[in-house]
């Protein structure tokens, strides 16, 4: 193959994907201004699953996942910093989250996944909403134990997928609320 050949199979190839790309994201950013949730383009556009989503629906499952995946990922981290703070207040507030994220990615995992594939979207946007309460519940253990918190960041994380979450799922409840 020439070169020539190359270039035009390759320009021809981004020139047939770019519509396809800028499409899913303005159907990601009408979908997002719905919600009013600030955060909700920069999550989703970031994600290649969303690119595949055609519906609220589908936007919904991915932020789901997302929520899901969040709430994992505070696992691992819960799990690598109690090593480090062990026996201290830190590690008496990570014990709590640690629970608290383990209910959440289970409710998320099962029973939310659960309701949103069933079309029960209220009971599925209560899920989501109860389990972003995880990041709630883990700051408030830092406080009580009067330390600055090392999941700041991990709790920001979850709050921001369980409300883009919780946002497109009530899209689902209310599809064209004024």
């Amino acid at each position: 193959m020439t070169s020539t050949t190359m270039v035009l199979v390759v320009v021809l190839s981004i020139w047939m994907i770019v519509p396809v790309a800028m499409a899913d994201s303005g159907f990601i950013s009408t979908t997002c201004n719905k919600t009013h949730n600030t955060n909700c383009v920069a999550v989703l556009t970031a994600n290649p699953d969303s690119a595949d989503a055609s519906t609220v629906s589908d936007l919904a499952g991915v932020a789901l996942d997302l929520a899901v995946a969040a709430a994992s990922d505070a696992g691992a981290v819960i799990n690598d910093r109690s090593s480090r703070y062990g026996g201290t207040p830190e590690g008496d507030a990570l014990r709590v989250c640690s629970g608290a994220y383990f209910d959440a990615a289970n409710d998320l995992d099962i029973d939310a996944r659960d309701s949103l594939g069933s079309g029960d979207y209220a009971t599925a946007s209560r899920l989501v909403s109860g389990a972003g309460g995880a990041a709630d519940t883990c700051k408030a253990a830092f406080s009580a134990a009067k330390v600055s918190s090392v999941m700041a960041d991990i709790n920001q994380k979850m709050k921001d997928r369980c409300n883009i979450a919780r946002d497109l799922i009530d899209r689902l409840i209310t599809p064209n609320p004024k």
